[in-house]
């Protein structure tokens, strides 16, 4: 049975993957902070006949990472889907230093200490996977999501090395680059969204992207479009008109 890691997985995206993956079989290790959310999902998993473990951990510390890395030492880990985290809404000077620095440790370190700790057996083996979830910001400057933004350009342009650097290997890497999505996202940070798309339709268009070997995937058509942009006006205009979008919107 091959063996899917999810982190984040306690609601939105990620266990929207969860529920995914168990459907094609797959044994889930769920990973987040919230425990009781994490238990009742595993046990819905196993009620449909699917099986998951559950692992809860603080990924925002660096205690967390070297918590969970030291778990899944010397297992078999077949797809690695790296969903963790939490948005920051506001301008920069009017956020918690401390929070930004969480975000930064769980956008950015967790991803790149979890890659590392699977890459080895996977290349071993010449199979397996990475999905890292992105998001639209990843192309785009976003004032008043300043550090989230830049965080996930960091994943897309990281995820998109990777996969042209495991090219031949039997490891493949895939960026899901959602857009707003249905879930808790935007409550946590504390701004509104529109258009949303469903968590389990998100997870399906990335898998599905892993699964046909591509690099990065936008979800939606609106979306792809807005991406674009910065291929066609001036990146000073870009961040004005982000910033007049995003503005106000709590």
């Amino acid at each position: 049975m091959s063996i899917a890691l999810v982190t984040g997985a306690s609601s939105g995206i990620g266990e929207a993957f969860a529920r995914l993956l168990s459907r094609r079989g797959y044994h889930l290790l769920l990973v987040a902070r919230r425990e009781d959310r994490l238990r009742h999902l595993a046990r819905e998993l196993e009620t449909a006949g699917g099986s998951a473990e559950v692992l809860p951990t603080d990924l925002t510390s660096e205690e967390g990472i070297d918590s969970l890395c030291r778990a899944i030492n010397n297992r078999r880990i077949d797809l690695l889907v790296n969903n963790a985290g939490f948005g920051l809404y506001g301008p920069v000077m009017e956020t918690s230093i401390s929070r930004e620095q969480e975000m930064i440790r769980l956008l950015v370190n967790t991803p790149v200490r979890l890659n590392r700790a699977v890459l080895p057996q996977m290349t071993r083996r010449r199979s397996g996977g990475i999905i890292l979830v992105g998001s639209t910001s990843s192309f785009l400057p976003t004032p008043y999501m300043t550090a989230y933004g830049a965080a996930k350009a960091f994943i897309l342009r990281y995820g998109e090395a990777l996969h042209a650097e495991l090219k031949g290997t039997g490891v493949t890497v895939t960026t899901l680059c959602p857009g707003s999505t249905n879930s808790e996202f935007a409550t946590r940070a504390g701004f509104r969204q529109t258009r949303q798309m469903s968590a389990a339709q998100v997870a399906s268009l990335g898998f599905s992207a892993w699964y046909r070997g591509r690099p990065v995937v936008v979800t939606g058509t609106i979306n792809r479009w807005i991406t674009g942009l910065p291929r066609i006006l001036p990146r000073s205009w870009t961040a004005r008109l982000v910033a007049r979008v995003f503005r106000d919107r709590t």
